[in-house]
């Protein structure tokens, strides 16, 4: 590789980091924001100043696996949410009945049923 397309390389990955630092930032502002949290609030929580909070927020920086892990263990932001913007879907019995085909309902309808007879006889 030439000098120049590595160069360009470098860029266009630099570039992508950026937007993926702005985009994560801008997850954590809305989270602040829901919670009626200060930068300042935010910074201690996860151990940084409130400078390089401010930073995270705005795209600066990024987190590192040290932050991320704080910031789930502390904050509990999901961190799957946090860097793709796509939350991890809890598995609920509504989901899983909306996402089954129609001509398997019954079936699965029938399979909670007896789940939840089991579920009552193990507690007596």
């Amino acid at each position: 590789m030439s000098d120049i397309s590595i160069r360009k390389k470098r860029i266009k990955q630099s570039t992508s980091d950026s937007d993926l630092y702005i985009e994560v930032g801008a997850r954590l502002r809305k989270f602040r924001r829901e919670r009626d949290y200060t930068q300042e609030q935010m910074a201690e929580l996860i151990e940084v100043s409130p400078a390089y909070y401010g930073k995270l927020e705005r795209g600066i920086n990024g987190p590192s696996i040290k932050r991320l892990k704080m910031i789930y263990e502390k904050l509990g932001i999901d961190i799957t949410y946090l860097i793709t913007g796509i939350a991890n879907n809890e598995l609920t019995i509504e989901n899983m009945f909306n996402e089954c085909p129609v001509e398997k309902r019954y079936d699965l309808g029938q399979l909670m049923k007896h789940a939840i007879n089991i579920a009552k006889d193990t507690r007596k």
